[in-house]
């Protein structure tokens, strides 16, 4: 039997096209400063900067994600409470791997 497996490095071939696209998109869409920091899955850290912030959202199409980094990162800090949008509940599945206690809920839309 053979399986056919998608490594990283693939899937970053298949996807670089899309980056253009989707900053073309962005200089049109106006991000402001949000009140709280935004943790970017590309580098586990918080941005306030809408420029940047449109950069890393481009940048995070062809990038690892960094869940591991970003969980302990949002833990050590004053997190009180996640909600992840959407249907399912991965994001509050593996943030209850880091801590039994972190509260997440889901908003369906």
């Amino acid at each position: 039997m053979i399986i056919n497996q998608l490594n990283a490095y693939t899937t970053v071939d298949f996807m670089a096209p899309a980056v253009s696209s989707l900053e073309d998109i962005l200089k049109e869409v106006e991000i402001k400063k949000p009140r709280i920091p935004v943790i970017s899955n590309v580098d586990a850290k918080p941005h306030s900067d809408p420029d940047t912030i449109k950069k890393l959202l481009a940048t995070q199409v062809t990038s690892p994600v960094l869940w591991e980094n970003t969980m302990d990162l949002m833990l050590s800090k004053d997190f009180e409470k996640a909600y992840e949008l959407g249907p399912g509940k991965v994001t509050s599945g593996i943030l209850k791997r880091f801590s039994k206690t972190a509260e997440c809920t889901n908003i369906t839309v």
